[in-house]
This record gives structure tokens, sequence and C-alpha cells, in this order.
């Protein structure tokens, strides 16, 4: 078992606010990934100046994993510098695709999971990986949460039109 797993629980129980808060970040940014022989991976990458976030994800996991750092160019920067957490073991990688984190592309596929959660701490760990928290120019505080929306229920939509 990891070195700081929530005692008495097992990987990813979301009745634990750790592993709730987790569940969430990762729906919003993580990426499950497979390929052939049942090989594949978990991974996160967020901002290097974040990099403790992953290294308590690290904590919280009873699989081997790594936390990496990188710097690259992007759309958004000319140097970059990101971490890296990824996790390679076939049983967390199932435990956390029955949960409800789905391979490959996921911006239309994520949902609240369908068992016993904290939801308080699961929501934190979405607003925490794709949303932002502000003041407008006025002064008064937002919440902004990134998401898709599928086109059947989009307000311009022509079943929606009136």
């Amino acid at each position: 078992m990891a070195e700081h797993e929530p005692s008495g629980h097992q990987f990813m129980d979301l009745t634990v606010p750790e592993y709730a808060y987790m569940f969430g970040f990762l729906q919003a940014d993580g990426h499950l990934s497979q390929q052939s022989r049942q090989r594949g991976r978990l991974t996160v990458e967020i901002s290097a100046r974040d990099i403790d976030l992953l290294r308590t994800f690290q904590e919280l996991t009873p699989y081997n994993s790594s936390v990496t750092e990188r710097t690259r160019s992007t759309n958004f920067a000319e140097t970059a510098h990101s971490a890296v957490w990824s996790v390679y073991s076939l049983e967390a990688r199932t435990k956390l695709n029955e949960l409800g984190l789905p391979y490959g592309r996921k911006s239309k596929a994520i949902r609240p999971p369908s068992v016993e959660f904290s939801d308080r701490d699961y929501l934190r760990g979405v607003i925490d990986a794709d949303g932002s928290l502000g003041n407008t120019s006025k002064g008064y505080p937002f919440v902004s949460l990134t998401s898709a929306i599928p086109p059947s229920c989009s307000t311009s939509a022509p079943s929606q039109r009136r």
C-alpha cells in the first residue's frame, strides 16, 4: 500500500475525500490510454509549479508511478515547464475506468461517479483541474468551468429554437 494511503480504505474509495478529489481531478485533467496486450497508462500533466499535487497523488496510489518534469514549446508559451505523473498498472487503470474515467478523449464522456462518493471533494478536484476562480473587473468573485456541450444540448440547435 502507498505510504500515505488513507488507512483502512481501498485505492479509489470515493467516499474518502482525498480519493474523491483525486478522481475529479483525473476526470478533468488526466488521460487514460490503452494499447495492445493490456498495455497503457494514466498520465496527468500540469504546470511544474504544482508538482506537489502530483506527488500527493503518487503517495495516495499503491502502485508504482513516476513524476517527471519537462520543458517544451507550446502554443501558449515559448518554454513551458510542466510535471507529468504516470501510472502503468493495469489494475489501477481498470479501477479508474470502472469508476468512470474513460480511455482516450473524454471531454464529452465524463460524469459524476455512479458509486457513493464525497461530492464536495469530487467537485473541488474537477474545478481545480479545469476551472478557475477570480474576480471580475468590478471586483465580483466568479467560478468558471470548462466543459464540452454536445450539439443536441446547444441552445442554437434547431430543435431548441423557438
